[in-house]
Formats: C-alpha cells, structure tokens, sequence
C-alpha cells in the first residue's frame, strides 16, 4: 500500500504519517518545511520519498504524482491534510491574506485531488481523505477566511465522495481541537489572542497519535465522515440540532476566550 500525506512536517500530518508507518504503508510525504520533511522521513522507515511542494500551486502538485506514478504505478491513499490558519475579523483580514488561506486550505484540497485521482483508480481500495474541522459547520467570530475554507473543503469533498461512488472513496475528517504549531505560524489581530487561543488548544486539544490511529481504523470502512474527540461531536449535534443555539454558543466562547 503507498499513501501520500501533505503538511506532513508537523501535526496531524506527521502524526498520521508516523501511524501509517507503522501499519507498513509505503509514505510519500509532502511540505514546504524541508528540514521538517527529512527529520520525519528519518523517523519513519517505509518514506519512498519526499515532496518540498506547496498545494497551494497546481504545477507543484502534478510534479509530485508524476514521480509518484513513476515509482510506485498508482497510489492507494492520499490525503489531503495541509493548512494555514488566521484568527482575524473580515474586516481587518486584507484580500491577500484570506486568498492565501483559501489558495492553501481549500485550493490545495482540490488540487491533490485533481493531481493524485488519476494514481487511485485502478487501485484495489482506493481513498481520499480530506481534512476539515467544525468551523465547517459553525461559523465563529475572527475565523471568517479559515471557516470559509474548511466549508469549502466539506461541501467539495462530499460532492466527490457522490461523483466517485463506487469507485473510489472520499472521506472528510473532522479531528476535534488539536495543539499543533498552525496558529503560531498563521496570522492572528494580537500576540496576546494567539498565546490565548494557542493556550485553549493545549488545554483542549487531543492526542495527535490517538487522533491519527482513530481516524486510519476508522477509514477502513470508507465512511462519509469521520469525527474525533467529544468536543466535535457535541458541537456537531448542536448545529444540527438548533443552528440558532450553536451561534449563541459560539458567541458565548468567542466573549469568554477572546480569540
């Protein structure tokens, strides 16, 4: 089996390829952080390759499943992980900052798509999975460009699951908060919100491992979605519940943490 992992320097991206690893899964692994690639590729014994690439860049991408193709014939999983984050009002969010989270977050979903589906078709158990969060489904004050992102990737990833039914599988995950460096390196109004929400998420953030090992056992059966973690569970059922309580709700914490 051969799987390709983007943002897989750091996060749930290393951490999903370390547990493929050590399922025996051939990795071909692809970031723009080199340093952060090799020192994975040297933890990890089945890395075929390493991929310095941005998802953002359509080029970049079509290079990276040429040499997957060449070396492998095809690919068995690909999964579309890589993300930038900014915690910022519409307002003050200039154009090119929230299409750079849009070119990463979402652009780079259909970009690995669009590049790796010709490797998965043929392949016995072919499967895309895509990698969301909860503010796909509940808006939030100061995530108006990550939101607007992560909604795009649910509604295009579910489009694609229908699209390819049958034939290979789509599946998006949504993996409950998670402590990784993504809002130390995304933009945020103030120092002092970024250390507040980077505080939540060390508080509130789950296992990296766990959510890795949960997610690939649970990809097995090709579900529509997947979710980690009882935060998003309990966040999911209020949205679909009552969309007006979940707004309340979101009010409410985004005027008690402040980011």
């Amino acid at each position: 089996m051969v799987a390709l992992v983007t943002g897989a320097a750091g996060g749930l991206g290393r951490a999903l390829a370390l547990e493929l690893s050590s399922r025996g899964v051939v990795l071909e692994l692809l970031d723009t952080d080199r340093v952060g690639l090799e020192r994975l590729a040297g933890q990890c014994q089945t890395v075929a390759a390493v991929h310095c690439a941005d998802v953002s860049s359509r080029d970049h991408m079509d290079a990276a499943a040429q040499t997957v193709r060449d070396r492998h014939g095809g690919l068995d999983l690909a999964i579309n992980n890589a993300g930038v984050s900014i915690s910022m009002p519409f307002e003050s969010t200039t154009p090119p900052d929230f299409e750079r989270v849009m070119e990463v977050n979402f652009f780079g979903v259909v970009n690995g798509c669009r590049s790796f589906l010709p490797l998965l078709r043929g392949r016995p158990n072919p499967q895309i999975l895509n990698v969301a969060s909860s503010f796909a489904w509940q808006g939030y004050p100061g995530k108006s460009a990550y939101a607007a992102s992560k909604a795009a990737v649910r509604a295009f990833s579910e489009s694609l699951r229908c699209e390819l039914a049958g034939n290979i599988g789509v599946t998006v995950l949504y993996p409950g908060p998670l402590a990784t460096n993504i809002v130390s390196l995304g933009g945020a109004m103030s120092e002092e919100g970024r250390d507040r929400e980077n505080a939540f998420l060390a508080k509130r953030g789950l296992a990296l491992d766990r959510v890795a090992r949960e997610t690939l056992d649970k990809l097995r059966a090709n579900p529509a979605r997947i979710l980690v973690g009882f935060d998003y569970r309990v966040s999911d059922l209020i949205a679909r519940a009552s969309p007006a309580l979940a707004e309340r709700l979101a009010l409410f914490a985004a005027r008690r943490l402040r980011f």
